[in-house]
């Protein structure tokens, strides 16, 4: 599949792109400073590339951007689309880096939890050994082990180290055990069992199962306090306390992403709608194009954008059925006129923008229809490849919105999804009919 065309209409910032593969599902996503020069690397040919890389462009059928104000910004947002959607190649490519696991060393008389980049071969020893992950951002996954060693509290120090202690039974030198960093299995200052138990409480919370583990502490904590063994049960409490705590600043820092994402859409339809002078906040918007070849195989799509965002359930696909001729305005004009003739007999919900691909001529097209269906409330503009110009109805010449302008980024962003869903419907039409004429010269698909 050739990219160029989608390639340049990139944007030259920073930001994050998702590669999709042809079911749509996003099979790896990157961060980059500048989306365009990044992206563009994917196809250059070069005998360079490792394997891994090769097989995920091959696999490559559609790519989607989102932009960031920075370096930084675009990095939180690859992480947490990372762990969302979990693509296929973040783990396995990335420049062929390993992504770091927590390991937990089932495979040791007392297991440690520790950070590792590679998995150990599986040996009947090793084989025990439990791993978690991966995880893409190294640093916060360190600073996640120092918490994890506070609320579970298992051995860190080396073999040496261990066994030294074991065998004078001193661990007033132990900076770990003085900490509460660790119980001290080694000088018999913990139970086997009950070691075992802080083991199995780790596993529970990096598997996720937070509810199971603070029931289970839960009916410990009682049974504790009912033998009246206070300090054990005042353990458990504090164990309970740190792991909400925990998941609560998670839980808090993935709804603040969540409200920076919001903040973000806002802020472009806030812009928008001050650049356009619309009335309302563009909130649903249409946009449409035209696709053929000397006007053969000629059709026209719409795409639906909700808060920014494409909803692909709602885009729509016309074969032209009116115009016989190389005439895209008189095309525009009627898939126009079908879509909102069809919206206004079935009481569909009007946009509160639409968005044309091209200048003054397929504007002003759609305007004409707009108007006969006397949808006079509906702003229409036109959006032009070339200089990227945006065209309103009553001003004369066109609008210059800066290339960094994230209102200018979404009419792009609308303009290129109609393009492509366009051009996707043209090339299958092409394909099913040259396959006819093929087997019966002469005659076409209606």
């Amino acid at each position: 599949m050739d990219f160029k065309e989608k390639i340049k209409s990139l944007p030259d910032t920073p930001g994050i792109y998702l590669m999709k593969d042809s079911s749509s599902r996003i099979i790896y996503v990157g961060k980059a400073i500048n989306i365009r020069k990044r992206v563009s690397s994917y196809f250059r040919a070069s005998a360079s590339f490792p394997i891994k890389t090769i097989a995920l462009v091959s696999g490559i059928r559609e790519i989607e951007y989102i932009t960031a104000s920075s370096e930084k910004e675009a990095l939180i947002l690859e992480s947490e689309l990372i762990k969302r959607f979990h693509p296929r190649y973040n783990v396995i490519l990335r420049d062929d880096k390993t992504y770091p696991c927590l390991k937990l060393t089932y495979s040791e008389e007392f297991p440690k939890l520790l950070l590792v980049r590679k998995k150990n071969p599986v040996t009947k020893t090793t084989g025990k050994d439990r791993y978690f992950g991966p995880y893409p951002d190294a640093a916060s996954l360190r600073r996640t082990l120092r918490i994890l060693n506070k609320i579970f509290p298992l051995v860190r120090c080396n073999e040496r180290a261990f066994k030294i202690r074991a065998k004078d039974g001193n661990v007033d030198r132990c900076l770990d055990y003085q900490l509460g960093l660790c119980l001290a299995p080694c000088a018999g200052r913990v139970s086997r069992q009950e070691y075992s138990a802080l083991v199995k409480d780790t596993a529970l919370f990096l598997s996720g199962r937070k509810e199971d583990l603070i029931k289970k502490l839960g009916m410990e904590m009682k049974a504790f306090a009912e033998k009246l063994q206070y300090e054990k049960a005042k353990v458990l409490r504090e164990r309970i306390a740190s792991i909400n705590s925990v998941t609560q600043r998670v839980s808090m820092r993935r709804t603040s992403m969540e409200e920076l994402s919001r903040i973000g859409v806002k802020n472009e339809l806030l812009e928008l709608k001050e650049v356009l002078g619309l009335k309302k906040l563009p909130v649903h918007i249409e946009g449409f194009d035209i696709s053929n070849i000397s006007g053969r195989e000629a059709v026209g799509s719409m795409v639906y954008f909700r808060d920014a965002q494409p909803e692909k359930s709602q885009y729509r696909k016309f074969k032209i059925k009116t115009v016989n001729s190389i005439d895209d305005v008189s095309m525009m004009k009627e898939v126009v006129r079908r879509r909102y003739s069809r919206a206004i007999n079935e009481g569909l919900p009007l946009p509160d923008l639409i968005v044309i691909d091209g200048g003054r001529g397929q504007l002003n097209g759609a305007v004409t229809v707009i108007k006969e269906l006397k949808l006079y409330d509906v702003p229409v503009m036109g959006l032009a490849k070339s200089e990227e110009l945006v065209y309103l109805p009553d001003r004369f010449g066109p609008v210059y919105l800066d290339r960094s302008s994230s209102a200018l980024r979404l009419l792009q962003r609308v303009r290129d999804e109609a393009h492509r869903f366009a051009l996707n419907y043209h090339h299958k039409l092409r394909e099913i009919n040259t396959g006819f004429r093929n087997k019966k010269p002469g005659k076409r698909s209606l």
